[in-house]
């Protein structure tokens, strides 16, 4: 038996989560697996999330069915409104707004001429300072709206939305006043014709307005509908088409895609674990929110399959792409968010979420989730076979572990793809963790723990000791 002259360490997670990749052709400063880890804020070392606050109780019990801030030009005007079971609040002040909608379909909303449209599919009100909440007249000419209209959108100084298949728009702007009757204004049919499916949202990128089926995607200039009979990727939910840096990025069918316009591609092959096991039922409610930096979806519970009849499962999971990096991180809620937005608070930015309990929470702030709920981390090692898989391996006496304020974590191993146990307990910067030895073919090991109050930082695990035997 040969011991390895030189430590083995693994000090570098600046990949990030690649997923379902042969140890073989493993990225080296990939991670196989984690939970409420950032890989962004700083590189090479993992770092946990930010929590959750309460903004609002508002509802209890009930999902949230839109989430939606209207800016007014007067900044003092802006509100952050909430839909839950056929009332809309003003969930900073917690006061109900607008009464007596449907209690089930999903509020959309789009501003536009300082004004706000909110659409459920059977019922149309705008939304102004001056005026409130009104269901005649004002900037969206509301006595006119199609029957049946959802999906609000605007596009080339123009109001749009959605009966079906058929996509309405108005004419151009005059006296402040968008006419849906007016000369200049239209509809056009999605080629329903090509199996797609009925219209699931509208969004737009430079140039087009994009329009999103079932199982397909058109786009249009004003002046041409370009079918693009071959785009068969449409989305399952409108609140999961985001627009961040002028492109779209969405979910359709268990995947994340962007485009421009043209084909789109896949992005989330990275997390290909997490996304397979999302919930079909899932699918519908899947929703985010971008700051033009990173992106948010929330993909409900999710079931990980790790081979071998070895599953995982985690609820209200959110899954974060960094745009810069390309990184992905999993996250993981006290709350299952059904909806989420932008609140601009002063000179501040934030991200917030609707859940399914009433509720509108601040995402990305302090330590805990709301209510002192902690933060369960999980860091996942790549597989370790010292580049000798066919031979039996054995790690003795002690691995380091390198860690900013992880006092008390576990680190867990896994040998030859068994059950995972508990080695020993971190200390704090770098832990000696004195272990029996180990022996297999194929070593993996976690870091996990649940914070309360403190950010920590992990760097990854250092093995002095490898021995490995000469014949199998």
């Amino acid at each position: 038996m040969a011991r390895l002259e030189q430590t083995v360490r693994w000090r570098d997670m600046s990949g990030s989560n690649v997923q379902a990749v042969s140890s073989d052709i493993q990225i080296p400063n990939s991670v196989p697996f984690s939970m409420n880890l950032l890989f962004s804020k700083v590189l090479g070392e993992a770092v946990s999330r930010k929590g959750t606050s309460l903004i609002g109780s508002l509802s209890g019990g009930n999902p949230c069915l839109g989430l939606f801030n209207h800016l007014d030009t007067t900044v003092a005007n802006s509100k952050l409104f909430a839909a839950f079971a056929g009332t809309i609040y003003d969930a900073v002040a917690g006061s109900s707004s607008l009464t007596s909608l449907s209690s089930t379909a999903k509020c959309r909303f789009t501003t536009f001429l300082n004004a706000t449209l909110m659409l459920n599919g059977a019922q149309y009100r705008s939304y102004t300072n001056a005026g409130g909440w009104i269901s005649t007249g004002g900037a969206f000419d509301l006595a006119n709206i199609p029957a049946g209209a959802t999906f609000p959108a605007e596009f080339k100084d123009r109001a749009y939305c959605v009966v079906v298949d058929r996509i309405y728009y108005t004419a151009a702007v005059a006296a402040g006043i968008c006419s849906w009757t007016a000369t200049g204004s239209g509809s056009l049919l999605a080629e329903s014709e090509d199996g797609g499916g009925t219209i699931q949202g509208l969004n737009k990128v430079p140039g087009y307005l994009l329009i999103y089926k079932k199982r397909s995607l058109k786009r249009w200039n004003f002046d041409s509908n370009f079918p693009e009979d071959l785009v068969n990727i449409g989305t399952n939910s409108n609140e999961s088409i985001l627009r961040a840096r002028g492109k779209n990025f969405f979910f359709y069918n268990g995947n994340f895609y962007v485009t421009s316009g043209g084909y789109p591609e896949l992005i989330s092959r990275p997390i290909q674990r997490v996304t397979d096991g999302i919930a079909s039922s899932f699918y519908e409610h899947v929703n985010g929110w971008s700051d033009n930096e990173n992106l948010w979806w929330s993909i409900g519970d999710v079931t990980v399959d790790f081979d071998r009849g070895y599953t995982e499962s985690y609820q209200n999971v959110c899954a974060q792409f960094h745009l810069d990096t390309q990184q992905w991180a999993l996250f993981q809620y006290a709350h299952e968010f059904r909806m989420m937005h932008q609140y601009i608070s002063g000179d501040d930015t934030l991200i917030v979420g609707g859940d399914t309990a009433g509720q509108v929470l601040q995402i990305e702030t302090g330590n805990t989730d709301y209510n002192g709920q902690p933060i369960s981390y999980i860091l996942q090692s790549p597989e370790f076979d010292f580049k000798a898989r066919e031979r039996k391996k054995t790690i003795s006496e002690k691995i380091y572990v390198h860690s900013d304020g992880a006092r008390g974590a576990l680190l867990q191993c896994r040998l030859d793809y068994k059950e995972w146990r508990s080695i020993g307990s971190l200390g704090d910067i770098v832990s000696e963790v004195q272990i029996q030895p180990l022996t297999a073919y194929v070593f993996e090991f976690r870091v996990s723990d649940s914070i309360s109050g403190e950010t920590i930082k992990l760097r990854g695990l250092d093995f002095p000791n490898i021995f490995v035997f000469e014949d199998r």
